[in-house]
């Protein structure tokens, strides 16, 4: 009872974060749509009204600052979407148990093989109790060679045409392929990895939205300042 409401807690505090992430990207494009549109016109500025500017430093800094906080702003962007993603899938991850303890035990492809075989063979011995618990006990023993050597002979069984045995091992080589991608999965959806990228995803996050928020407003001022000046000689 406390694991499924620590899993519930986990899920809130993701789905809080994701929905503060959605609301932050309407404002981060805000913020590069009005750094943009602030350099554009301050370089049509400069050209049109001012033909021999003073201060020209304070302006340079001004663009520079501008350019920063686009360059930041453009940086932030897909790592908003790179954090949904961690959240979804961290989301899915927690609240599927099942999936959950292959992974953390690296042995999801044995879970699927698994799972594969007893749809399989569940109809069948759907009314004998006792020969499905001994299957199930006997599935458990098997690695995954061994799994894969008996999905196989499940398939092939009582199947004498050629052509269609064929087509059965092509079909089975093929889903065997997929299955060895859960080796990747077991390294990079292990949940302690999962929580590792969205912690840092969230850190660096943080620091370009400093970094594009204080070069904007410092950016602004350096024109503003600039513009003055040059107005009032």
């Amino acid at each position: 009872m406390v694991e499924d409401d620590s899993i519930k807690t986990l899920e809130r505090f993701l789905d809080d974060l994701k929905e503060s992430s959605v609301k932050s990207k309407e404002y981060y494009k805000f913020i590069i749509g009005l750094s943009t549109g602030t350099l554009v016109f301050s370089i049509t500025f400069l050209k049109e009204f001012v033909t021999f500017p003073e201060y020209k430093f304070i302006l340079i800094i001004g663009w520079f600052c501008l350019l920063t906080s686009i360059i930041a702003g453009v940086l932030v962007l897909p790592k908003i979407d790179d954090l949904h993603a961690y959240f979804q899938y961290a989301k899915n991850l927690f609240g599927s148990k099942e999936t959950l303890a292959p992974i953390i035990r690296k042995e999801l492809q044995e879970h699927y093989l698994k799972s594969l075989i007893k749809s399989y063979v569940d109809p069948i011995v759907k009314d004998h109790e006792k020969e499905k618990v001994e299957l199930y006990e006997f599935l458990e023993k098997l690695p995954a060679k061994g799994l894969k050597k008996y999905f196989e002979r499940l398939q092939l069984i009582r199947v004498k045409d050629p052509k269609t045995i064929s087509f059965i091992k092509e079909f089975l080589e093929e889903t065997f392929k997929i299955l060895s991608l859960t080796k990747m999965i077991e390294r990079y959806g292990n949940p302690s990895f999962i929580l590792k990228r969205i912690r840092k995803s969230l850190f660096q996050l943080i620091w370009l939205n400093r970094l594009m928020k204080y070069a904007f407003f410092v950016g602004i001022f350096a024109i503003s300042v600039f513009s003055i000046i040059n107005f009032l000689r």
